[in-house]
């Protein structure tokens, strides 16, 4: 499993960072726009919606919200209130989580949440990542910096739990998942920017402001995977699709980084580092 997973990487990783890199702002968010439909299906199966119509429909629903805020993505105010909606979500997820049996049972008033829950994830992370991709000068890089930073969170949590984790995080939602985990997590986080800010010609202030966002942004992508994970445990399934070998589906790919991407635009926008 592991070597499936490293060799999709390697294939995937160098698309992703030469894309960012590389395509104008309209190919970024057409390309992200269709992975995170896809998210948006696979999150429509895990609701309990098997339906192949309504499925569809739901999709289509977050395509037309997609194209609804495109203009708007370089709207400082619209940027800000994308900001805000996406933190009051994710202290609402950091709650759900403790609180596991919530929405579990299958009725059409839970699904009806769950799909509603499911466009606060989804949408603004998409505004967000073509918000930032669309920076004037240092936009690819800001999104680039954003996405390396789940990767590395996602790494140092994967290698040190599986070498040191003892200690569970949440073993009602996912069994897996250690303290030791996260805190690979932080150190790995907080080496990589360490590296970052010494390379960047930036006022020391705000490099320190970039630590502090990088580091507060550790727990966040956390919430982003243990909702994901919630979201599995109550649908009975491993993974969210089958899309990528050794991975699954596009969920189980982007869980952290659509939880981070929208509350790193608003903190930096806060601490003026755009």
């Amino acid at each position: 499993m592991l070597k499936q997973r490293l060799l999709t990487a390697f294939i995937l990783v160098p698309l992703v960072v030469g894309g960012i890199l590389y395509l104008p702002e309209m190919a970024i968010a057409v390309i992200f726009g269709v992975l995170l439909l896809q998210g948006a299906w696979e999150w429509s199966r895990l609701t309990g919606l098997e339906q192949f119509f309504p499925r569809i429909i739901y999709v289509i629903a977050i395509a037309f919200t997609f194209l609804y805020l495109w203009p708007g993505t370089d709207d400082r105010l619209l940027m800000l209130s994308n900001g805000y909606l996406a933190l009051a979500w994710w202290l609402g997820a950091f709650f759900w989580i403790f609180i596991p049996g919530l929405f579990k049972k299958k009725s059409v008033i839970n699904m009806s949440i769950k799909l509603a829950c499911g466009a606060l994830v989804l949408v603004p992370a998409w505004y967000a990542l073509v918000s930032i991709h669309s920076i004037t000068g240092n936009g690819p890089l800001w999104l680039l910096y954003a996405i390396v930073l789940v990767w590395i969170a996602d790494s140092g949590a994967y290698f040190a739990g599986k070498q040191w984790g003892r200690h569970k995080l949440a073993p009602n939602v996912s069994p897996g998942k250690t303290w030791e985990g996260v805190l690979g997590a932080f150190i790995l986080v907080a080496v990589y920017c360490a590296l970052v800010t010494a390379w960047l010609p930036a006022k020391p202030g705000r490099l320190s402001a970039l630590m502090i966002i990088s580091l507060a942004l550790v727990p966040v992508s956390v919430i982003g995977d243990l909702l994901e994970s919630l979201m599995k445990r109550q649908a009975g399934v491993k993974d969210s699709g089958n899309l990528l070998p050794g991975h699954g589906g596009v969920l189980d790919r982007i869980d952290g980084l659509v939880a981070v991407l929208p509350l790193f635009m608003w903190s930096a926008i806060q601490v003026e580092l755009f």
